[in-house]
Order: structure tokens, then sequence, then C-alpha cells
């Protein structure tokens, strides 16, 4: 019988170097082409590769000329991405009770120095939609909207409320980028998990997903494209605050997200990767995926959407577990781009091209700088599972 606070999702939206929505982003991904061009940002500074928004980005029809007009990059994006989650899951005006919604949002990275954004970007998505219930930001890097995904769905396992929004935004600005090319950005495309990686491309973009109890959710009589079944994060105090942990350490946080799922190894269909061409990044990855799967990390299909999409730094998680919820939704994976040949002691069940493949189980990772690590288990909405 399935637990009526079970969290499910019932829609999801993404923005990024693609453009606005779920066909363009998909298309992206499919076609494997790496991210990423010479780029100047708004508030100057020198040319550097990144994988911004498309020139002549237009966000939601929904959101009023004269909302619009006084919204910044990060915050368009994030209500873009917001609005696109409450259509697919039937969202709008009087939907429900607004003090049994809540939203739960990463906050953006910032260069040592940069002055922090003067509203949470989270703020600006609840008060478009009218949320009344608790509205939180959480900042842990590139693992963030992974611990808003993570503590959306405790809110909504715990009978906190009944619906909650969960993602993150994150525009690029001069002087972040200079900070990031010290930490491994490329000036060329990303080739994550390949042996000639060598660093990553900064992307802009947003993604929220609508996290519900299963029970409201058929009230409703909106289907749930996945469950989120299982989540772990966890803290490694070894971790320098400029490097990644260890594989034994990233691996405890997929180990477990396992065993919060009830669930075994051989039960997960496909990893979703948070690896991005950094060496040591795509080696932790690797390593942890290897040392959590055993034999089965050679079945298991491996894919990183990063090379394809870019790293949306703070939004990276989130954009993830929206490709997790398209590959479950389409029942397909999508290869990982810029990747040709892997290290030689790096062979894992990689993702080469779009393929039709039977997805009903996913794990997806998020590693940040300085120890934090997490991991969440999404599954089709249908699957039956002991």
């Amino acid at each position: 019988m399935t637990d009526p606070r079970r969290p499910v999702v019932t829609g999801y939206g993404a923005v990024g170097h693609w453009g606005s929505g779920l066909e363009p982003l998909w298309a992206a991904l499919a076609e494997g082409r790496p991210a990423g061009r010479p780029w100047v940002p708004d508030d100057g500074g020198p040319e550097r590769f990144a994988a911004p928004l498309p020139d002549g980005y237009r966000p939601h029809p929904d959101i009023p000329r004269s909302v619009r007009h006084a919204l910044d990059r990060g915050s368009a994006m994030a209500l873009d991405a917001a609005l696109q989650a409450a259509a697919m899951a039937g969202l709008g005006p009087g939907s429900g009770d607004a003090r049994r919604f809540a939203l739960i949002d990463a906050l953006p990275l910032r260069a040592p120095g940069q002055p922090a954004i003067y509203v949470p970007y989270g703020h600006t998505v609840a008060r478009a939609l009218g949320i009344r219930g608790p509205v939180e930001s959480v900042a842990a890097g590139e693992a963030g909207s992974a611990l808003a995904v993570a503590r959306a769905a405790r809110l909504v396992a715990e009978g906190v409320v009944d619906v909650a929004f969960a993602g993150g935004a994150q525009a690029l600005q001069a002087q972040l980028l200079a900070h990031l090319a010290e930490l491994g950005a490329s000036d060329e495309p990303a080739r994550p998990f390949d042996r000639r990686h060598r660093g990553f491309v900064p992307g802009e973009g947003a993604a929220f997903l609508v996290i519900e109890a299963a029970e409201h959710a058929a009230q409703r009589g909106v289907p749930a494209v996945a469950a989120l079944t299982g989540a772990c994060v966890t803290f490694d105090p070894g971790a320098e605050p400029l490097a990644f942990s260890e594989p034994a350490e990233t691996g405890r946080a997929v180990q477990g997200a396992l065993a919060a799922a009830g669930m075994l190894q051989g039960q997960v269909d496909l990893v979703v990767a948070g690896a991005d061409g950094r060496i040591a990044r795509d080696f932790t990855e690797g390593y942890a995926i290897r040392r959590v799967f055993g034999r089965h990390a050679h079945y298991a299909t491996v894919t990183a959407p990063k090379g394809a999409i870019g790293n949306a730094l703070a939004a990276s998680a989130a954009l993830a577990a929206v490709v997790a919820l398209e590959c479950i939704r389409r029942q397909a994976v999508p290869p990982i781009a810029g990747f040709e040949e892997p290290e030689p002691d790096l062979e894992l069940s990689y993702a080469r091209a779009v393929r039709p493949e039977r997805t009903e189980a996913v794990v997806v990772t998020a590693f940040a700088l300085g120890g934090t690590n997490a991991a969440l288990i999404v599954e089709r909405a249908s699957a039956d599972r002991p």
C-alpha cells in the first residue's frame, strides 16, 4: 500500500542556455553537443567561455510585463522554471490552501567579496505564486539544490505541507566567472569522464520541481511522474574548503540515499552523475560509483548532463533531477556530451548515444567543494518494488 505522504513529483521546469522549457532541454541533451561559447557578461569584464542564457531570452509568458522589467537574470530564470513546474502540475490560483505550500531554493554562488543578492530568488517566486507556508533558502554550493529537494520532500513526508516547490537558479557575473576560472573553469568544452577532460564550463540555469504528497496529488487528479524515495546529505570534515571529498565520503551519501529508499544497488537503472570535466570531480564521481555499486557499476547506465548543459552551480543538482525525471518520463537516456574515451581505470557503463532504455530507478549525485555531498533516489511513480 502506498504511503499517502509519499513525496511525488507532479511538475518540473527548466531554463538554461537552450532557452526555456523541457523540449529544448531534451533536444540539447539528445544532440550530445558540448555546451559553451565565448561570452562577455552583462556587467563587463573579459570574454569568458561559458554557457549563458541565449541572446534574446524571453522569460515565461505568464510573467506580467510590469514584473518582468523589475527582474534580474537570476530571478527571471527562477520564476520561469517555477511557472513551468506549476503548469505541468496543474497548479494555479486557488489550487489549494496557500498555507500548506512551501518553497525551498538554493542560494546562488557568489565570488569572495562579491555582494550578496538583496532578495533570495525563492522569495521572488514565492511572492509570485502566493505561497504562505515555509519559504527557505539553503547554501551548499553545487549541492545546494539537492539539499533543497531533500528538504522539500521531508516537509511533505512529515505532513508539514502538502505541496513544496524546490530548486534553484544561477546567473553569471564577471566577478564570479573570474573566481570560477581559479576553480577549474575551462576555455574549451567540458568532457565529463573523458580522458581529455581539462575543466568545467560555467552555465546559467534554473530548475524547480513540484513535490507533493501522493494522496494530495491523487485527490487533485494529477498523475505523478516519479516518487522521491530516498535522499541523503553528508558532510566530510576532512575535505579542504576548495577540494572535493574522497570517493569513500561521496559514496557514503549514495549509500545513505539507497538505504533511505530501501533499495539495493542492483535495482538502480541509471546514475545521473555530477561529473563536469574537472579531473578531480570526475574521478571522485567515478570511483564512488564503482565503490558503491561493485559489479553492478558495469550494468547501471551512467550519464553526466553537465557536458551538454554546463555546470549551473547552485541550480545544477535541480537540473540533474529534471534530467532524471525526463529519462523516466521518456524511458530513454541521453549521451554524455564531449565523451569519447574513458580514463583507463574509470570504465563504467557510460551513455554514448541517446537510446530507449528501461528507467525505473535513478540515482542523482551532487557533490560540492568543501565536503557537502548529497544523493537523491528518484523512482518511476508506477514502478512496483517490494
